[in-house]
């Protein structure tokens, strides 16, 4: 903390330090129109610690402290001798400050190069407020902006541009901070202003970032931007920048046109040519996309963002193309963690997996993507059934994209060893870490154990779940649906009925225990009046429209049968639903349609054994 113990025009400015034990002293002159040199202070500090203990001032700092001036000029500051003050030389003064700016502003010098940077925005900001000057409102802008202090950062870009409104980079910068802050209209304005005044606007950057706009705003910015467009019919900016907008209002035609205008005016915009390879992507014409892409890059092959997207649209079709241009862009962008990712999951995807190691590992190395490079070295070491260092990989993805996936192959790799204690250690471990998703961590857990048909192990814990959860409507269908495979009817309903009497709409539940008292039971009334309020709450669903067609069919009511289960089943060969039309066909005497039935099922779903139960309970034959 720095505390101004004198400090008047004609007399010493004395700051201490409490934390580093050290006094600036420094002499402040009376500034007066006649004196054309504003100050020639002498400067110097005595330290409690050390004689000769630096103080690393900015030139930034001895312009703004020593002069006590606001200035237009160029300033000369002389570098200082181990032993001797510096000499500062600073001339046309444009305006006076106050002993306590000076205070002020040297306070939040002395802090960034300290990189204490919030107390030198604190300081900036209160002498913004106060002073109004556009010089002191500009460095709190670039201090807010490199904190991604973005409120901070338009409020003293809005000081800046008011003080100074022709200054290019104030209107630049307040046109970013609106942007930042989603006032989209508001950074057109200003980019607007910024083009009259012959600066580069944000005209794309604000139109890209329209993407997230409801319908009516971004109509309303549209607007902005055609009016714009007609004063300035040939700017690249507002060209591709009105197209971007027509575009996320899905009138490709239209942006196609403007793009075609732009690139007529402009033939080497690499914006334009962009916009135009993503609209063609969307209107399904790739193969132009690529290859005008391909022709441009011949111009530009050291453009990046030409060849990042010719490299996005290659994945749709050549693969072994799309990893040759990721490779190339490693190599020009060698610290980008997103293009040496891209490489790995291309190369991974083709089956290099030399290069995709090398590009994961890579990724570790740089602290980059370092949880998905982790899940990626665990799929690939997993594959080659390297199961401990799978396991190391996994333990180390955090929480993200890829962390429920990482968690459910490492459950997977555990259940295959039969590990259960140290798959319930590691699943308590993630409660702990994760509190609020703890009820869905032991439906996660149970449900590998199901796939894995250690079944009482399942129903242990979905039981300790509910123990802690007891009303949790996932967790009591998911032990419901356990019980039903392990044919405990009466459990299971016990647990559909706990469901329907907290939530009486739930059409899953409603639809499963409909389906289990009209497959396992004879209670069919009670069956139908659950499944006919399902289908009133989703007629069209697939899996209800089965469990209806299977009540008919077991209460012999075939014609009515076969009409829902064929509608069910042209919905999707689910191999459940495949069984039963395939069944009522059987028994009705359509054997080979039957069998075609039940194959497409089965190509669908090859390990699912549903059909071929049917198959032998029938005795039938593919």
């Amino acid at each position: 903390m720095y505390r101004a113990l004198t400090g008047e025009a004609g007399r010493d400015l004395e700051l201490e330090d409490d934390n580093d034990l050290f006094i600036i002293r420094l002499h402040v002159y009376d500034v007066r129109p006649r004196n054309p040199i504003c100050a020639h202070p002498s400067f110097c500090y005595r330290s409690r610690m050390s004689k000769h203990r630096p103080i690393i001032l900015s030139s930034m700092t001895l312009f703004w402290v020593l002069s006590g001036c606001s200035l237009q000029s160029t300033r000369t500051v002389a570098a200082p001798e181990p032993d001797a003050a510096p000499e500062v030389l600073i001339q046309t003064p444009t305006k006076p400050f106050p002993t306590e700016t000076l205070y002020s502003l040297l306070t939040a010098e002395i802090a960034g190069s300290r990189a204490q940077y919030d107390l030198a925005l604190s300081n900036y900001v209160q002498q913004a407020r106060e002073t109004r000057d556009p010089q002191i409102a500009e460095r709190a802008t670039m201090i807010a902006r490199y904190l991604g202090n973005n409120p901070v950062a338009l409020e003293m870009a809005q000081v800046w541009v008011k003080a100074a409104p022709h200054n290019k980079d104030a209107l630049a910068n307040t046109s970013m901070a609106y942007m930042q802050a989603g006032q989209l209209r508001d950074a057109f304005e200003y980019s607007r202003r910024l083009l009259d005044e012959g600066g580069e606007p944000l005209f794309q950057n604000i139109a890209a970032n329209a993407a997230s706009l409801d319908e009516i705003p971004r109509a309303l910015l549209l607007n902005d931007f055609v009016t714009q467009l007609q004063n300035h019919p040939e700017d690249e900016q507002l060209m591709v920048g009105t197209s971007i907008l027509l575009q996320q209002q899905g009138k490709y035609d239209e942006a196609m046109k403007l793009t075609h205008q732009a690139l007529k005016v402009h033939p080497r915009s690499i914006p334009a040519a962009i916009l135009e390879a993503n609209l063609l992507h969307q209107l399904k014409r790739d193969q132009e996309a690529i290859d005008k892409m391909a022709a441009l890059l011949e111009f530009y092959p050291d453009n990046a963002s030409l060849r990042q997207q010719y490299a996005r649209i290659l994945t749709h079709h050549d693969m072994e193309l799309a990893q040759e241009q990721f490779t190339i862009l490693t190599k020009q962008l060698p610290g980008n963690g997103d293009m040496l990712l891209s490489l790995g999951i291309i190369a991974l995807e083709r089956k290099d997996t030399e290069t995709a190691h090398k590009a994961f590992e890579e990724l570790l190395d740089r602290d980059l993507h370092i949880s998905t490079a982790h899940y990626y070295l665990g799929r690939m070491a997993d594959a080659r059934n390297d199961l401990p260092e799978a396991i190391i990989h996994y333990l180390q993805v955090e929480n993200g994209n890829d962390f429920l996936s990482a968690t459910i192959n490492l459950l997977d790799i555990f259940a295959r060893q039969e590990d259960f204690l140290s798959a319930q250690q590691h699943m308590n471990r993630l409660r702990l870490r994760f509190p609020d998703q703890s009820e869905a961590l032991y439906v996660l857990h149970g449900q590998t154990l199901v796939k894995h048909n250690y079944l009482l192990e399942a129903d242990g814990v979905f039981s300790e779940g509910l123990a802690n959860f007891a009303t949790s409507t996932r967790l009591l269908f998911a032990r419901a649906m356990l019980n039903h495979q392990r044919n405990r009817i009466t459990t299971a309903e016990r647990d559909l009925r706990q469901i329907l009497k907290q939530q009486p709409d739930n059409i899953a539940a409603l639809n499963s225990l409909g389906y289990i008292l009209a497959d396992r039971t004879q209670r069919f009334d009670e069956a139908r009046v659950l499944l006919e309020k399902a289908l009133s709450l989703k007629p069209d669903d697939a899996a209800i429209l089965d469990s209806m067609g299977w009540l008919y069919y077991r209460t012999g009511k075939y014609p009515a049968a076969l009409e829902l289960l064929r509608k069910a089943f042209a919905a999707g060969p689910n191999p459940e639903i495949s069984a039963h039309l395939g069944e009522i066909l059987w028994v009705l005497g359509n054997k080979e349609e039957a069998r075609q039935v039940w194959q497409e099922g089965i190509k669908h779903a090859p390990n699912d054994p549903v059909i071929q139960e049917t198959l032998n309970r029938l005795k039938a034959d593919l």
